[in-house]
């Protein structure tokens, strides 16, 4: 995959033995794109079917949020962080992590 160049450099510097789980997420969609593609697409399948926000889970293994707002043409994924703010990540495939780790926890 050639998008996400800033967590792809990141993630390179990340020891997998000491990663935590949402490093590891993102490694393994970046490391298959047809697993990116499968969360990316339940992510926006639950908005598109009027989810105004989702659950994911962080860095903590805390159960958060995610909401979509759209902005001109594109839309916006932020997070709830644990101060109660609203923030947007870097890249969007630290959002689908998030999603994809919730996903994992229900299984």
């Amino acid at each position: 995959m050639n998008y996400f160049v800033k967590t792809q450099s990141y993630l390179a510097l990340v020891n997998p033995a000491n990663a935590d789980p949402l490093e590891r997420k993102a490694k393994e969609l970046l490391d298959d794109e047809i697993t990116y593609e499968k969360a990316s697409q339940a992510l926006r399948r639950r908005f598109v079917r009027g989810a105004e926000v989702v659950e994911g889970v962080d860095r903590a293994s805390r159960i958060t949020k995610i909401k979509r707002e759209k902005f001109g043409g594109k839309f916006k994924y932020t997070i709830l962080g644990a101060d109660g703010n609203w923030f947007e990540p870097e890249e969007r495939i630290w959002v689908v992590a998030m999603y994809a780790l919730w996903q994992d926890s229900k299984r």
